[in-house]
């Protein structure tokens, strides 16, 4: 372990009240402060740090009350789950190596809408995605075959869990394996039932879901890592109802879609948005039975809304140039 003075390098575990745990490379967890002028790879840095940001800190003094340091700089991130919230960025989590995208196939009722929308987020920062259908000893025998189908022809590893039963958490937790990964979806699918499943004894808040609205209730409130046996650091996150992408331009939503990829060379219009243009091929194959109706309906609503807050966007900088 490092001497009072000695500077090491660590990744954040859990950031809460101006105060984080830093787990080193020697595998020790330090109680960190972040230092008020925090080194930042540029000025439009967030100026706190997020779990799963690499720091560089300081260490103080090692007594009865535990190992603390400071952090004196935040380390560029390979990638992040960023969304808007209240019309800034809002960053979910840092440097992830997968994301495990959880919905409950019953109760609550499956949200493709949310799960396309976090996996065209996935995509946009080049982070590989699960899929994981969750409850389905809730469901009869080969209900949602369809849904497995659909997701994995548009290129993504489909897996079937239920955390009541065990089935599918020793295969997820291989996939898992010295890797750091996030479980996202909404409140009420059973992402910190199933991790305290991948992980006997972390013993995560669970909720139940509301009889009256079909939600799940929040009892995730912040972002942590939590470390395994297996090699792996898992992030259990709030759930969410709704997931706005991050200054995403309108006209690359289309290229977040992978099953769209291909086929859309043969759109007539290179810059073709699949949406009002003649002769596109990704209707066509809408049509054709090629590209799910329901990944499409997607996809438009995202759209939709990326070109209404472009717009809200533009209106703010002329009020701006206004009164400027």
């Amino acid at each position: 372990m490092p001497e009072s003075g000695a500077c090491f390098e660590g990744r954040v575990l859990r950031a809460h009240s101006a105060r984080y745990e830093v787990l080193d490379m020697q595998g020790e967890v330090c109680s960190c402060r972040a230092r008020r002028r925090l080194r930042r790879p540029d000025a439009s840095w967030p100026a706190f740090p997020v779990a799963g940001d690499l720091v560089e800190c300081m260490r103080l003094e090692s007594g009865s009350a535990g190992r603390s340091g400071v952090i004196e700089a935040v380390q560029p991130r390979a990638s992040e789950i960023a969304r808007t919230r209240s019309g800034k960025k809002h960053v979910v989590v840092a440097n992830l190596d997968l994301l495990v995208v959880v919905v409950s196939v019953h109760r609550p009722a499956l949200d493709r809408g949310l799960l396309d929308r976090l996996l065209a987020t996935a995509e946009r920062t080049g982070i590989p995605a699960r899929v994981c259908l969750h409850k389905i000893d809730l469901a009869a025998p080969g209900e949602f075959a369809d849904i497995h189908a659909i997701y994995e022809r548009a290129g993504y590893c489909v897996l079937a869990t239920s955390a009541v039963t065990d089935a599918g958490v020793a295969p997820l937790r291989d996939a898992l394996r010295g890797h750091v990964s996030a479980f996202m979806g909404a409140s009420g699918t059973g992402k910190s039932h199933l991790i305290s499943k991948l992980q006997p004894g972390l013993e995560l808040r669970t909720g139940m879901v509301s009889e009256k609205t079909g939600h799940g209730r929040h009892t995730t409130t912040r972002v942590d890592l939590h470390r395994t046996d297996f090699g792996a650091l898992l992030a259990d996150t709030p759930g969410v109802r709704e997931f706005s992408l991050w200054h995403l331009p309108p006209e690359r939503l289309r290229d977040l879609f992978p099953e769209f990829r291909e086929i859309q060379e043969n759109c007539r219009f290179a810059t073709c948005t699949h949406d009002h243009e003649p002769q596109c091929a990704i209707k066509s194959a809408v049509s054709d039975g090629l590209v799910d109706p329901g990944r499409h309906r997607s996809y438009l609503a995202i759209l939709g809304d990326l070109r209404d807050g472009e717009r809200a966007g533009a209106g703010r900088r002329k009020r701006g140039d206004r009164f400027a």
